[in-house]
């Protein structure tokens, strides 16, 4: 339980840091973009997985 607060937690600040680099992407191609809020979720929820994997292969083989 530990490892999927610590990865979501992790993956949200890694999101808001994407955020600030990439901006505001999304939706891809369309006039009028998303809400900060939206652009941080969507960077977050792309990296939640990566995130995890990275965490649990670190620590499982430890």
């Amino acid at each position: 339980m530990g490892l999927i607060i610590l990865s979501t937690i992790l993956s949200i600040v890694l999101g808001s840091c994407a955020w600030l680099v990439l901006g505001d992407k999304f939706p891809v191609g369309g006039d009028v973009k998303w809400p900060v809020a939206n652009n941080i979720f969507v960077y977050a929820a792309l990296l939640v997985i990566p995130v995890y994997l990275t965490i649990f292969s670190l620590y499982s083989f430890s």
